[in-house]
């Protein structure tokens, strides 16, 4: 077994993929930061050093070579590459914003965008977000998104940007006091308003298609004036008629919906620490189980997307999980591609 440490140049065995190791995890497992500056999880018998096959083969050639006399090329040094969210600091907000992270065919001609919000505020929001084209309405997904991060929300065709897509976005700020008033936003695709607005967004670090929805989510709202009967029982009905959209998602337990994990790890080392003497069988239950109760509970809930990470190995764990999402009346879709956060380890399941 090669023993590893950070900063050592690895390739993917499954993949090719190369990058370097930027942190050893527990259970055998390392972090790879990727060239194109993704960070993947992997286990250690997964990966290859490719600094350790570089030594194999000049030795080799040094005992085939006949030995002349001359400079010796230097190798050089295999890059380290910082960790990107150590990058750069956010001194100023920009509030709530919504991304589009393109990907390229071999043409470059872009396939498809991924939809993120970015929260890079001190303050966790909820929200709900809807695609629509064409004045039909589209899939709605809705969540908590915390402070300083960034989260996965659906995923847009190039195509459909000629398709007059709308995205329409409500939030609600988290506060110690309880849920702030709705903001919302309605964000209408126009291509060279889309194309023109490129940058790199924070917290993803990547280069997007880029629109502010909340420049404001953090500005403290001023002491309202003592108000009388008649205008605070006006203010109270309508906070009645906002409350009314989200009365039925409030109702199925906020809080376990805020907390829900979007992803489930099916390693059996993470569902029972009772591993010795199991059997292949008894492990395949085990890990059916967990995944079962987890579906059935995002789907009682209404978290999507949620992935399913079930590891490479042999496949036979993703075989049986895509069968049993085939025959889910619940299940919109579930694809099992190369993902920023999970490699190619985990099934994604839109419900």
């Amino acid at each position: 077994m090669n023993i590893y440490a950070i900063g050592t140049r690895i390739r993917l065995k499954h993949t090719g993929d190369e990058g370097v190791i930027s942190a050893l995890l527990p259970d055998e497992m390392a972090t790879i930061l990727l060239e194109d500056g993704d960070k993947i999880p992997v286990f250690l018998d997964d990966i290859e050093s490719i600094e350790d096959e570089k030594r194999a083969l000049s030795a080799k050639t040094l005992i085939k070579a006949k030995v002349v006399k001359g400079k010796n090329p230097q190798i050089p040094k295999a890059p380290v590459w910082p960790d990107p969210h150590q990058q750069y600091t956010i001194l100023k907000s920009q509030g709530i914003q919504l991304c589009f992270e393109p990907y390229l065919r071999p043409d470059g001609i872009p396939d498809h965008y991924m939809i993120f919000l970015v929260n890079d505020t001190k303050s966790d929001i909820l929200f709900t977000c809807q695609v629509s084209k064409r004045n039909l309405q589209g899939h709605k997904s809705h969540g908590k998104l915390d402070q300083m991060t960034a989260q996965e929300i659906g995923k847009l065709s190039y195509d459909d940007l000629n398709e007059g897509s709308v995205v329409k976005i409500e939030g609600w700020q988290v506060t110690t006091a309880g849920n702030g008033a709705k903001m919302e936003k309605e964000i209408k695709l126009k291509p060279k308003q889309f194309f023109n607005n490129k940058k790199t967004a924070p917290i993803l670090n990547r280069s997007v298609h880029h629109y502010i929805v909340f420049p404001n989510f953090n500005i403290t709202k001023k002491k309202a004036p003592e108000e009388d009967l008649q205008s605070y029982t006006r203010r109270q009905q309508d906070l009645q008629e906002d409350w009314q959209p989200l009365q039925q998602f409030y109702q199925s337990e906020v809080n376990d919906f805020a907390n829900f994990p979007n992803d489930i790890d099916l390693h059996i080392e993470h569902l029972t620490h009772q591993i010795k003497g199991l059997s292949n069988s008894e492990i395949v239950a085990i890990q059916i189980d967990a995944f079962d109760k987890y579906l059935a509970r995002a789907i009682e809930l209404g978290v999507s997307p949620v992935f399913i990470i079930h590891g490479l190995g042999k496949g036979k764990l993703r075989k049986v999980i895509a069968q049993k999402l085939k025959g889910n009346r619940a299940v919109i879709s579930f694809k099992n591609e190369y993902h920023h956060k999970y490699g190619w380890g985990a099934t994604e399941v839109r419900l």
